[in-house]
């Protein structure tokens, strides 16, 4: 925290993530697991839930964000992704992540949470943004080139293919992590 002219500055950022269902969810803990075993970056590394980033938020209204993301929940069913592939994102350092097939309901939601950002003023980093986004589930950040091998090597010796149900949209500030709100989709 600092201050400038009396206002308060933040380093908190706050994430609009999308939850998996409870067998998906422990199959990327026991990833997170296996990976941070090998990993020496991970051994501090808090996670939130198993989760994939809709949108990263330099600053958010903790009154009107939660209403939101409720409204959008109760609007939404859960539904199924796939698990497809292991990826990397190599700028700032080595980022492993599990890639779901992209569907025209991932992407749909996706908008449809921007659009809402949109009208209430607030702005995705621009990875996150419809035009940039790649869905992803990280398994392990600021890996080195050596571990980021064998992180690869790891994760694919796990069957890392497989079916999470999306059935909530949350809000974390983070560091550190901290759940701000969950919003479950209606029933089915």
């Amino acid at each position: 925290m600092g201050s400038e002219l009396g206002m308060v500055v933040s380093q908190q950022t706050y994430a609009i993530e999308l939850y998996f269902d409870e067998q998906a969810s422990a199959k990327v803990r026991q990833l997170w697991a296996q990976v941070g075993a090998i990993a020496s970056s991970m051994a501090e590394r808090v996670h939130s839930r198993p989760h994939l980033s809709l949108a990263v938020l330099p600053h958010a209204d903790l009154q009107v964000l939660p209403r939101i993301l409720d409204s959008i929940a109760q609007r939404e069913s859960p539904f199924e992704i796939q698990f497809s592939s292991v990826g990397l994102f190599s700028a700032g350092g080595g980022v492993i992540f599990l890639a779901p097939v992209v569907t025209t309901q991932l992407l749909g939601l996706h908008r449809r949470v921007h659009q809402h950002l949109e009208e209430i003023g607030v702005e995705a980093v621009a990875y996150y943004r419809p035009e940039a986004w790649v869905p992803h589930c990280t398994l392990a950040r600021e890996l080195s080139p050596p571990e980021v091998l064998r992180a690869i090597e790891v994760v694919s010796k796990n069957h890392p293919f497989f079916k999470a149900k999306i059935s909530a949209l949350g809000l974390v500030e983070a560091p550190p992590v901290r759940q701000i709100c969950c919003a479950p989709f209606r029933s089915e």
